[in-house]
């Protein structure tokens, strides 16, 4: 209980802090796969590859979580970092010329992760990697064979490999795992707060290549008030609920949240937000315009998957209702109609309208249930 109770004070530390700075350069390799093929086969693309990054990425929080604090991780985490980074930038053509770089730098950090893992994680968690590592290790040796194939061979493998990364979790299960809840929940608020910002650099860098004029002008102010109507869901007191419906879950429960609510729910909000931002690079450039169908459609659809994430999320957590929130990602996906014949401020005030409106309504009737 001693150990439980300790575990669940741990709050993130700056080591963490400075590995997740990889992470911004990694959301952003993968915006820029949709923004260059703007098709669902970019967007499949996108997808497989954010799944098998997200699934070691997401491997260093349970590290972190199960780890003390000393001089031979923070060593570790840097050295992880320079195979996140070198992953990063083999991101966008990962099914074609960098291929074998991403594969082999996706063995690095499964490597790395289960070394720091055995050294300095907790003597439960640290058994129960032995489990977990010969499928991890065999999702990067199907990466790696994937990086000297082209055309459907590539589609097949990294399905592959996404099929043996996570079938651990079906087979084992996460068994010998004592989820540290406050550290667990600020950590991927962190990550979260992370994608937000990526989607604020899309508005920055789409402006920044225009010249400044009222559409610019009015694109920029729809898009970040999008965007802060997203961060509002997500950190208008869940993140708070969160903490108290995981430091009161019994342990293997917690480690099974660990896998729905945050490593599968937040893939998806995140996935939501880099099609968000893609179609922000599509469609920023004249709002008072009807913008290319695919950068409608990417608008439209990553609001709604993000808020579908979200909706699972609350569910999965027992955070509140989700009405509104799946309520609300229908209606974000059926305002690409409205983009599709009329400018795309239209359709950017549209999911501001539908997102601040989601919010509303479940603040109003929080506020008739209070006493």
């Amino acid at each position: 209980m001693a150990q439980r109770l300790a575990r669940a004070t741990e709050r993130v530390s700056s080591v963490e802090l400075l590995f997740d700075l990889v992470f911004v350069f990694t959301i952003t390799q993968v915006t820029e796969i949709v923004v260059a093929h703007p098709t669902g086969a970019g967007v499949a693309q996108a997808a497989l590859t954010m799944a098998v990054v997200w699934w070691m990425y997401d491997a260093f929080a349970w590290l972190t979580n199960q780890s003390g604090e000393g001089a031979g991780l923070r060593i570790g985490l840097v050295g992880a970092m320079v195979a996140f980074l070198l992953l990063a930038v083999a991101i966008p053509d990962a099914f074609d010329a960098t291929g074998i770089l991403f594969g082999f730098a996706y063995l690095a950090i499964v490597l790395i992760h289960f070394g720091l893992f055995a050294a300095f994680g907790a003597p439960g968690s640290a058994r129960s990697m032995l489990r977990v590592i010969p499928f991890n290790a065999g999702g990067a040796v199907l990466l790696i064979v994937a990086g000297f194939v082209t055309g459907p061979a590539d589609w097949i493998l990294f399905a592959l490999a996404i099929a043996v990364l996570v079938s651990t979790s079906f087979t084992s299960g996460p068994v010998g795992f004592d989820i540290g809840a406050s550290h667990f929940v600020e950590r991927h608020g962190l990550l979260m707060i992370i994608a937000f910002g990526e989607s604020i650099v899309s508005v920055g860098v789409g402006a920044g290549g225009h010249p400044f004029d009222l559409a610019i002008l009015v694109g920029t102010v729809l898009c970040v008030g999008v965007v802060a109507a997203l961060w509002w869901c997500y950190f208008t007191g869940d993140d708070e609920r969160a903490g108290r419906s995981m430091t009161g879950a019994p342990t293997q429960q917690r480690a099974y949240l660990a896998l729905t609510a945050f490593a599968l729910d937040h893939y998806v909000m995140i996935f939501g937000l880099v099609l968000f931002a893609a179609g922000v690079k599509l469609t920023i450039g004249d709002v008072f315009a009807v913008a290319p169908a695919a950068g409608v459609i990417l608008l439209g659809a990553g609001v709604a998957l993000y808020l579908v994430g979200d909706a699972r999320y609350r569910q999965e957590l027992a955070l509140g209702p989700a009405a509104l929130r799946y309520a609300g990602a229908a209606l974000a996906a059926a305002s690409i109609l409205l983009g599709l014949v009329a400018p795309a401020a239209w359709q950017l005030l549209a999911l501001l309208v539908i997102v601040a409106g989601v919010i509303a309504l479940e603040w109003r009737r929080d506020s008739r249930k209070s006493p």
